[in-house]
């Protein structure tokens, strides 16, 4: 199996609390589990493909 390694990127803080506030104000329930998979990228790790 070809172990490469991944870069991955993190929102900074701030961007993280102004999410979390948006979404507490918005009141909306969290997306669906294919909506936040597609989101993260999960397509693109092979052993995720379907």
């Amino acid at each position: 199996m070809d172990q490469r390694p991944t870069q991955t990127t993190h929102p900074s803080k701030q961007a993280v609390r102004d999410m979390l506030e948006r979404r507490r104000r918005e009141q909306t329930p969290p997306p669906p589990p294919e909506r936040v998979r597609q989101e993260l990228g999960w397509w693109l790790i092979p052993e995720n493909r379907s």
